[in-house]
C-alpha cells in the first residue's frame, strides 16, 4: 500500500505535468531527463517525491503547531469621511499615517497626531470623587475590611474607567509591596500600615489616605507548601553561596522534591522550523539534481577517451558500429553487476541500442545519442558516426584514433580543473584551522601579561 502523501504528491505532479505541456522545460527537468537517459517518467517521480516530502513536512508542522496553540487573527481599520475618531478619555494620543491630495498633487505619507478627548474642570473633579468612591469599595480586595488584612489589597493603576491614574506609597515600607500583597509578617497582633494613593486626572490631583492593619496571612495547604519550598530554597542558596553550584532542596514540608525547568511555548519555533524545513527540502532537491548533472558532465568528459579507444579496437577487430555499441554495452552491464557503478556514457549507449532494436534508424540513433550527452565531443561523435554510416566507414578508425589521442589531453586538463576546484573548496577550512592555531598560540600569550 502506497503512502497517502506519496499518492497526493503523484497527483500534484501529474497536474503540473499536464499544465506544463507545450511550455519550455526548466533546467531541472532537462537535467532529470538527461540523468535518466531520456526516461521522462523520472521527471514525474522526482516531482511526486518532492511534493510528498513538502506536504508531509507541512502536515506534521501544522499538526504540531495546532497541538501547541491557536494563532490569533489580525484585524484592520479604515478612516472615512475625512474625519479621524479621537481616542477616548485616558487612552492616550494616537498617530495616524495619512496621504494628502492637495489639488492634483499627492503629498505624503504624513504623520498626524490625534489627541485623546479632554475633560472640563467640573468633569475632572467629578471623576476624582468617583475614583475615591471606587477605591473605598475595591481597596480591601478579598479581605472583609481594612481592619484585618490577611490577603492582598487591590492597588489599581487606573480608576474611573481609566480616566484617573493612581500611584501608591505605603508606610512602613516593606509590609505591602507595590501590588498590595502582604510580605512576611510574624507579629500576631498585626502591623498598622498607612496607604496613600496620589490620584491624577489630566493635571488635576488629589490624595487619598487610608490605614490598614495587616496580619500574617492564612495560607491554604498549597500556599503553605509553596512558602515552605521557597524558604528551603532560600536557605540552601544562603548556605551554599560560596560554592560553584546550588544544590536544590530535596525535601520540604515532609515531601520529597524533584525540580524541573519549565518549557517555553514552542508554537512560533515549530512554525518557523516547519517553513524553513519545507524551503530547504524544496531547494535542496533541485540542488541535488544540479550536482548530479554536473557530476554526469564531468564523468562523460573523463570517460570519452576510454570510449574512443574501445571503439577503435573493436572496429579494428572487424565489428560493425552497431556491433561495437552492443559489445561495449554488454561488457558494461556485466561489470556493473559486480561494481554497482553507473557510467552515464554506457547508459546512453544502452539506450541507443534499445532505440535501434525498436526500429529507429541507426544513423538517427547515433545523432540522438550525441544530443542526449549534451557535450560538444559526443555531439560531434554522433554526427561523425551518422555521416560515415551513410558514406561508408573508410577512414573511421583513423579518425577515432586521432579523436582518442586529442581527448586524452582534454582529460588531463579536465582532471586538473577538478583538482583546482577541490583546492578552492578546501581554502575556507584551511583558513579556519589557521585561525584556531593562531588563537591557541596567542591567547595564552596575551593572558600572561
Amino acid at each position: 500500500m502506497k503512502n497517502p502523501m506519496m499518492n497526493l504528491g503523484e497527483r500534484i505532479a501529474l497536474l503540473l505535468e499536464k499544465k506544463m505541456e507545450g511550455q519550455k522545460k526548466s533546467p531541472v527537468v532537462k537535467e532529470i531527463v538527461t540523468l535518466s537517459a531520456g526516461r521522462k517518467s523520472e521527471v514525474r517521480k522526482f516531482y511526486a517525491k518532492k511534493m510528498a516530502l513538502c506536504i508531509t513536512v507541512l502536515f506534521l508542522g501544522g499538526i504540531l503547531a495546532l497541538l501547541c496553540a491557536l494563532l490569533p487573527g489580525m484585524g484592520s481599520r479604515e478612516v472615512e469621511n475625512q474625519t479621524l475618531l479621537r481616542p477616548e478619555y485616558g487612552e492616550g494620543d494616537r498617530t495616524e499615517e495619512l496621504t494628502v491630495k492637495a489639488g492634483e498633487e499627492e503629498v505624503g505619507p504624513l504623520q498626524v497626531t490625534v489627541q485623546s478627548r479632554k475633560y472640563t474642570d467640573e468633569e475632572k473633579q467629578a471623576l476624582l470623587e468617583e475614583a475615591v468612591e471606587e477605591l473605598e469599595r475595591i481597596l480591601p480586595g478579598e479581605n472583609d475590611s481594612l481592619d484585618e488584612v490577611r490577603k492582598s489589597l487591590v492597588f489599581p493603576e487606573t480608576l474611573a474607567r481609566g480616566a484617573v491614574q493612581a500611584s501608591w506609597t505605603t508606610f512602613p515600607y516593606g509590609i505591602l509591596d507595590e501590588k498590595g500583597k502582604p510580605g512576611e509578617i510574624t507579629e500576631e497582633e498585626g502591623v498598622v500600615v498607612e496607604i496613600q494613593a496620589a490620584l491624577t486626572c489630566q493635571g488635576e490631583e488629589a490624595v487619598y489616605t487610608a490605614h490598614a492593619r495587616v496580619y500574617p496571612p492564612v495560607l491554604t495547604e498549597k500556599e503553605a507548601l509553596i512558602q515552605s519550598i521557597q524558604k528551603e530554597a532560600a536557605r540552601a542558596d544562603e548556605e551554599g553561596s560560596h560554592e560553584m553550584t546550588l544544590s536544590l532542596p530535596e525535601e520540604a514540608a515532609g515531601r520529597s522534591l524533584v525540580w524541573y525547568r519549565p518549557q517555553q511555548d514552542p508554537v512560533s519555533s515549530v512554525l518557523a522550523m516547519t517553513a524553513v524545513a519545507v524551503l530547504c527540502i524544496y531547494v535542496q532537491m533541485d540542488q541535488q539534481v544540479h550536482k548530479k548533472a554536473e557530476a554526469r558532465r564531468n564523468q562523460l568528459l573523463l570517460d570519452y577517451p576510454d570510449l574512443m579507444w574501445k571503439m577503435t579496437m573493436l572496429l579494428g577487430a572487424g565489428l560493425t558500429m552497431k556491433g561495437t555499441f552492443a559489445r561495449i554495452v554488454q561488457e558494461y552491464e556485466k561489470n556493473r553487476g559486480r561494481a554497482c557503478r553507473i557510467r552515464y556514457v554506457y547508459e546512453e549507449m544502452a539506450y541507443t541500442c534499445h532505440e535501434m532494436s525498436s526500429g529507429i534508424p541507426e544513423a538517427e540513433a547515433y545523432e540522438r545519442f550525441g544530443k542526449r550527452c549534451q557535450l560538444p565531443e559526443y555531439i560531434r561523435l554522433g554526427s561523425v558516426l551518422s555521416q560515415n554510416l551513410k558514406k561508408g566507414s573508410r577512414g573511421l578508425t583513423e579518425l577515432l584514433e586521432k579523436e582518442a589521442s586529442d581527448s586524452m589531453n582534454q582529460r588531463k586538463n579536465q582532471a586538473k580543473k577538478i583538482g583546482e576546484r577541490a583546492g578552492t573548496r578546501l581554502l575556507l577550512p584551511m583558513m579556519l584551522m589557521l585561525g584556531i592555531v593562531l588563537a591557541i598560540l596567542m591567547i595564552p600569550a596575551f593572558l600572561s601579561f
